[in-house]
């Protein structure tokens, strides 16, 4: 019997995507280059099961080519503000900060965030921009 498997293919490759309708919003309108970036460093650790159990760390992102841990900061703050990710463990002592992406339910991480798991998303990055 034929295969209808296209020769020459390789199997699908992970990739780190955003849907338009995020980047045609009022919201996305107000990143700059940096704040992009982070956003999709944040998009790509994503593996269908583990938001809310997504981390910024300075030692993560300095692999990643961020020079300066006050612009990663800033980006994180505006992401957060703006609602495209949402913090769900407040780093301290020997732990980091960890996130979520708005347009996917958090996950149940296996007790690492402080926040429950949930079955929608917030879609915060809906909202308009504060002022």
């Amino acid at each position: 019997m034929a295969s209808n498997k296209p020769k020459g293919r390789a199997r699908k490759a992970r990739f780190a995507g955003v849907p338009h309708a995020i980047m045609e919003s009022d919201n996305y309108r107000h990143l700059n280059g940096w704040d992009v970036k982070l956003l999709l460093e944040l998009v790509k650790q994503h593996n269908g099961s583990n938001n809310g159990d997504l981390s910024a760390a300075w030692g993560m992102m300095k692999n990643q080519g961020w020079r300066s841990s006050g612009t990663l900061f800033k980006s994180l703050a505006k992401l957060e503000r703006l609602g495209f990710i949402e913090r769900t463990r407040q780093g301290g002592k020997h732990q980091c900060n960890l996130f979520a992406i708005t347009w996917y339910p958090i996950d149940e991480c296996k007790g690492k965030h402080e926040v429950r798991a949930t079955s929608t998303p917030s879609n915060r990055w809906k909202q308009p921009a504060p002022d």
